[in-house]
């Protein structure tokens, strides 16, 4: 379990940005190589399908539009459990049609940084609590965003949002 855990936790903080044949290189070719070496309990069969998600959220991804294949299911891993906010470069349309089926019922709010009051309506969707989607990004996000996605939100009351 220590073993497992170390690897998933490891594959949560540091394979979102890579496509799947290098995130499998860190898992099997270096990560696991290096927990074998250190001698920690893991297991030989490691997926991290069955360690992060099971069969019945996987199925409702799909239902709700997101592929089945293994790097999906990886991406969807890492949407909805890695303590970042996630960056869908998504030239397939795929991640986006999966988000927004995914979040219509919280109300999410799809803006983009063309809007003029684009901060007034984050500003809304973070003080009750519904998700939010900026779509058509270009290279650079505004900087008034960096506490929004560094999670460091504090209403006037002092409690934290996110």
């Amino acid at each position: 379990m220590v073993g497992d855990c170390l690897t998933a936790s490891s594959f949560l903080s540091y394979s979102g940005p890579f496509n799947f044949v290098l995130r499998n290189k860190m898992l099997f070719d270096h990560w696991k190589k290096d927990l074998i070496e250190k001698e920690l309990p893991n297991k030989d069969n490691f997926s991290l399908q069955t360690f992060l998600s099971n069969d019945v959220e996987v199925a409702r991804w799909a239902s709700e539009g997101l592929p089945s294949d293994e790097l999906s299911i990886q991406n969807g891993i890492l949407t909805n459990f890695a303590s970042r906010y996630p960056l869908c470069i998504d030239p397939q349309m795929q991640a986006v049609t999966w988000i927004k089926a995914k979040e219509a019922k919280h109300n999410m709010k799809l803006l983009t940084f063309n809007q003029s009051d684009y901060m007034k309506q984050l500003e809304m969707a973070l003080r009750f609590g519904n998700p939010v989607l900026f779509e058509n990004i270009s290279t650079e996000i505004d900087p008034l965003l960096d506490p929004v996605l560094e999670k460091n939100i504090v209403n006037k009351a002092g409690v934290e949002y996110i």
